[in-house]
């Protein structure tokens, strides 16, 4: 008999049909005897191609046996795909949330640029581009750091660092650090913080 050749319930089917015929063989009238404690169950086998396969009615307690659990071990194996399968639906639902966030921040992130950069006029750029750098750098180092920034952003520059060496070095710091703040992709930090670090 190939046993390799049936499916995996077929074999197990047919391993359990030849170890009851030989203790059949070996002992008949104890198999005899032994009434079945399980009532048969109908399976209905469908080939390859879609037909209706008919199969034998169990004749042993054994086959019986195997044709009951076949049915809960299926079950169980799909809860346990189900289950699989909301875990898996559930992790990537988090991600796509956390990817959300991230794309909800830089947009954020985005528009505060924009402001920032918007906050000085082109008229006081104009003003600031035909003033001396030393004049230029005494007034902004009086005007609130993010003023500052934002119009030596908008400045050449050649004409800002001209500005930012004629400052005291802690404000040139303070003001540096804004610029980077406001304008670097990915700053997680808040530009107050930043310069009050470096103050």
């Amino acid at each position: 008999m190939m046993i390799k050749d049936f499916p995996s319930r077929r074999r197990c089917l047919a391993l359990l049909l030849t170890v009851t015929v030989a203790a059949s063989v070996t002992n008949p009238a104890k198999s005899q005897d032994r009434p079945s404690e399980l009532p048969p169950q109908e399976v209905r086998l469908v080939g390859p191609k879609g037909e209706v396969i008919t199969a034998p009615k169990p004749s042993t307690e054994v086959e019986a046996y195997c044709l009951n659990i076949a049915d809960k071990a299926q079950d169980a194996r799909y809860a346990l795909e189900q289950a699989q399968l909301t875990e898996l639906e559930t992790a990537v639902s988090k991600q796509i949330d956390e990817l959300e966030a991230k794309r909800e921040d830089y947009n954020a992130w985005l528009a505060e640029r924009q402001r920032f950069l918007d906050d000085a006029s082109k008229i006081v750029v104009d003003i600031y581009t035909n003033m001396d750098s030393v004049a230029a750098a005494a007034q902004l180092a009086i005007v609130s750091r993010s003023d500052a920034a934002s119009v030596l952003v908008r400045l050449k520059s050649r004409l800002a660092s001209d500005i930012l060496s004629e400052m005291e070095p802690s404000v040139a710091a303070e003001i540096a650090t804004l610029i980077v703040a406001k304008t670097s992709a990915g700053t997680t930090q808040d530009p107050q913080q930043l310069a009050e670090k470096s103050s």
